[in-house]
Parts: structure tokens; sequence; C-alpha cells
């Protein structure tokens, strides 16, 4: 397995797992290969060329995506869209992981491209077995 951090140009891989956090391929050929991102340091890839590969997320990247799946899921699709608009017109490539200073309390969600409210919810009270069954009586 290439390991984090390795520099390689113009090599070829055939079924190997690659890490990618922090590597560097340029002019590679990876051929059924299982690519592996942790989270880490972002990867370069440069003129490089996958065929049959996957493409694997684990760690803290595949914590942010199932953050963006639970986003999605409770209603904030919207926020969810914009990040992946941002993702495809680049301009979330802009913006350092650190991101902008946020104001302390404020109600937004600051992803670098754009500031999106947090949106208020509010909890039904829960209803008791008696309150379930006075109707039915």
């Amino acid at each position: 397995m290439a390991a984090d951090g390795e520099s390689h140009t113009g090599i070829s891989f055939s079924g190997e797992d690659i890490r990618l956090d922090g590597a560097v391929y340029r002019a590679c050929i990876f051929r059924g290969c299982r690519m592996l991102y942790q989270g880490g340091p972002l990867p370069v890839l440069e003129g490089c060329q996958f065929i049959d590969c996957g493409w694997n997320f684990d760690g803290a990247a595949a914590n942010t995506l199932l953050m963006l799946g639970a986003l999605n899921q409770g209603g904030l699709a919207p926020l969810v869209e914009a990040t992946l608009d941002a993702i495809r017109n680049g301009s979330v490539l802009a913006q350092t992981a650190e991101g902008p200073a946020r104001a302390p309390g404020a109600r937004v969600i600051d992803l670098g491209f754009g500031r999106f409210p947090i949106p208020r919810l509010r909890r039904q009270p829960r209803r008791s077995v008696t309150d379930k069954h006075e109707g039915e009586a």
C-alpha cells in the first residue's frame, strides 16, 4: 500500500490499496485500485488516469459525508445542494480549511462560500400514555 506523504511520478499501480492523504501522484496510472482518503492533508493528483478504481472515504472524510447525509435527511437539503454546487464550481477550493472567523453565538453556518441560517428546530412535546388514549375511550 502506498503510504501517506509519499511522492510518485509516472508509476503504474494495479489492484493496490492507495492511501491518498498527503501523497503526491503525478502522471500515474491506477488500474483496479482502491483509492482511500481519510480526511488528512489533501493529496496531489496531477495528470493521473483512474481505470476501474473504487473510491473509499474513511475516518474524518467518512464523517463529513455522513454529516452531509444527515443534514440532507434532516431538512437541510438546500444547504447540502449549495455545498455541492460550490464543489462543482470550484469555489470551495479557494478557501482555507480553517475558514473565516465567526462571531460568537452566530446563528449561521459559514462554509466559506456562503452563510446559511441555522433553522430553529422545535420539539413537539412528548405525549404521555394517558394523552394517547384520552380520545379512544
